[in-house]
């Protein structure tokens, strides 16, 4: 009998251990990122010192879940081919288009103004906005007032601070959620394309992650959003009230922001009052000419599994959305927009081909 059991519990460990583990999204030494007791050689073990407080994090105990940092903290550097992790604020010069990444920086924001990006709580010098109190568009019930749906920089509920920030949008970062298989979508199970999830169960962003968050890009370079077609209420109060659903990247931004996708000024007259957002490229007319995929004017798309081309641009099909012209942390350009507004000037003007007129085709000569 002792030697059946030996020998079941000999064959379980086995199978154990050859069976194929599960990657963690981040991978490396424990102690990179985590640490005990905050102290070795009387000193504590903060990975930024520069960002977070040098006394060693809150009552100088560290930071949640035993972190050497704040989000901040470890997200802030310089990117470059060979980073581990992304950097999304850099005190440091930035060049934009050469070490930014898909969300831009928020440099910009701190040292040019609040035009030019979110205002996140957490990141020195950065200030809350001075000319809105609560998020751009924002149609949200009275329960969401005085939440991270109105600001990130300083919320609160009924009177008590929310410890927000980053975490604002990135939810509940899951770093150590399995990590998706190279080239397919990030779902619920891997903490959603870049931890950008709800509230709630099944609410969150699905995408294709690009391996270094777009350091490099080209036309089959690049992350991939989810798209769904837009549906219209129509309605004497509301106009044409845009109604995006699923796991996209639109639905996410319409939670602080959706009277940004009020497109109709009335039902009777149907007139475009602001730029469709989830709404299908034509295949006809000058959109007809987007064909190859650039991404600096990235488009969602209906399928992420079913993606043929990922260098092509399928009209009638795939979709413009808001990433298609912001970038989410932040630009040297106003409004958080990919390329400078004022700069695009029809009829030959100048910047021919890029920003407005890679969609708008025919605009530029």
């Amino acid at each position: 009998m002792r030697r059946l059991l030996f020998l079941t519990v000999l064959s379980m460990g086995i199978a154990m251990f050859l069976a194929s583990p599960v990657c963690a999204a981040v991978q490396g030494a424990c102690s990179n990122c985590h640490t005990m007791h905050n102290s070795q050689n009387n000193n504590n073990m903060i990975l930024n010192t520069a960002i977070d407080d040098s006394s060693g994090g809150t009552h100088g105990g560290g930071y949640p879940s035993l972190t050497r940092g704040s989000c901040v903290g470890c997200h802030t550097g310089t990117n470059t081919s060979t980073s581990t992790r992304p950097f999304v604020y850099d005190t440091n010069g930035v060049t934009y288009g050469t070490d930014t990444l898909a969300g831009g920086n928020f440099k910009w924001v701190v040292t040019e103004g609040s035009a030019k990006g979110h205002n996140v709580k957490g990141i020195p010098g950065m200030v809350a906005d001075t000319a809105l109190t609560s998020a751009p568009g924002n149609i949200n019930a009275d329960s969401c007032t005085n939440s991270c749906h109105e600001t990130l920089f300083d919320p609160e509920i009924g009177g008590n601070k929310i410890n927000t920030g980053c975490q604002g949008c990135h939810l509940a970062p899951e770093h150590h959620a399995p990590r998706q298989t190279a080239g397919t979508p990030a779902l619920e199970a891997n903490g959603y394309f870049r931890f950008l999830s709800g509230h709630f169960t099944g609410y969150g962003v699905e995408g294709i992650e690009d391996d270094d968050w777009q350091y490099i890009t080209s036309e089959s370079n690049h992350n991939e959003y989810l798209g769904k077609v837009a549906s219209h209420t129509e309605s004497a109060a509301t106009g044409g009230f845009i109604n995006v659903g699923g796991n996209t990247m639109t639905a996410y931004c319409t939670g602080c922001h959706g009277n940004f996708h009020i497109q109709h000024d009335a039902p009777a007259n149907a007139n475009w009052i602001r730029h469709p957002s989830d709404a299908v490229l034509p295949s006809t007319g000058e959109y007809a000419y987007y064909t190859t995929y650039d991404p600096n004017v990235p488009v969602a798309r209906p399928d992420l599994t079913t993606i043929a081309n990922t260098n092509l641009v399928a009209n009638n099909s795939d979709m413009v959305m808001c990433l298609s012209c912001h970038r989410a942390h932040g630009s040297p350009y106003d409004d958080m927009l990919r390329w400078k507004y004022d700069g695009m000037i029809a009829g030959g003007g100048g910047d021919d081909g890029t920003g407005c007129f890679v969609c708008h085709t025919a605009k530029d000569h």
